[in-house]
């Protein structure tokens, strides 16, 4: 029952089906895709993505470890996070706030303008055009697969991982959060998808790692994968 209760967390509450879906549907819908292998190159695109994949395996594995020193447990990984230069703000409303702004509580990365102004108002109680990246959470218990996700992403920031430029993470909101999502991908420059296109994969090598994770620690494999199988059709 408890691995079973987990893996319906990580099926709802971090939207698996539907964030897949929509990411799936950008990955697909742009007709300046088609563009893609001329503006980069076919053979450099490919030797790009290998050194790449072996980079990101060896930052995986990095994560893991560190995952597992802390045995899983959230709070841990957020002392972490702190030893290492990174605020974390526990306040009420977190969630509200920030979907206010296109947000949602966790890794927040660097804001400016008037993102920046808002966040820097209510957490810093300070008028500045730049904030910096920090972790926004409400103050209630920590789920420990959440946190695992959002440490993954923070992790990847730091690495330097390409998605989570500034102008990058700005262009993925407005369409991840647009009612109107093809009318903001055709006004897209091919510079942009690809840019936008790592954003995506990024925030999906982090829901890919925390189903790893999960699978790893609470075993019945065959169970989740079956789960899993069936996503496509779970209501969320």
């Amino acid at each position: 029952m408890k691995f079973l209760q987990k893996v319906l967390y990580i099926i709802k509450n971090l939207k698996l089906c539907y964030t897949k879906f929509k990411y799936r549907k950008f990955l697909c819908t742009s007709n300046k895709s088609r563009d893609l292998k001329n503006f980069v190159g076919k053979d450099y695109t490919v030797r790009l993505s290998s050194t790449f994949d072996e980079r990101k395996k060896r930052t995986e594995q990095k994560i893991e470890n560190l995952v597992k020193k802390a045995e899983n447990n959230p709070y841990r990984l957020i002392k972490y996070i702190e030893k290492h230069g990174t605020s974390v703000y526990k306040i009420k409303n977190a969630d509200k706030i920030l979907a206010t702004i296109n947000e949602s509580e966790g890794f927040i990365t660097p804001k400016k303008g008037l993102k920046a102004l808002y966040l820097n108002t209510i957490i810093n109680k300070k008028f500045s055009l730049i904030f910096k990246e920090c972790f926004i959470l409400r103050d209630i218990e920590l789920e420990p697969y959440s946190t695992i996700q959002q440490f993954y992403t923070w992790f990847a920031f730091k690495s330097g991982f390409a998605g989570y430029e500034y102008e990058t993470q700005e262009k993925f909101h407005k369409i991840i959060n647009s009612k109107n999502e093809k009318e903001n991908i055709d006004n897209l420059t091919i510079s942009d998808i690809i840019a936008v296109k790592e954003a995506i994969k990024r925030d999906i090598d982090a829901i890919d790692f925390v189903i790893r994770i999960a699978k790893n620690k609470d075993g019945a494999k065959a169970v989740f994968e079956k789960m899993l199988a069936r996503k496509e059709s779970v209501k969320l």
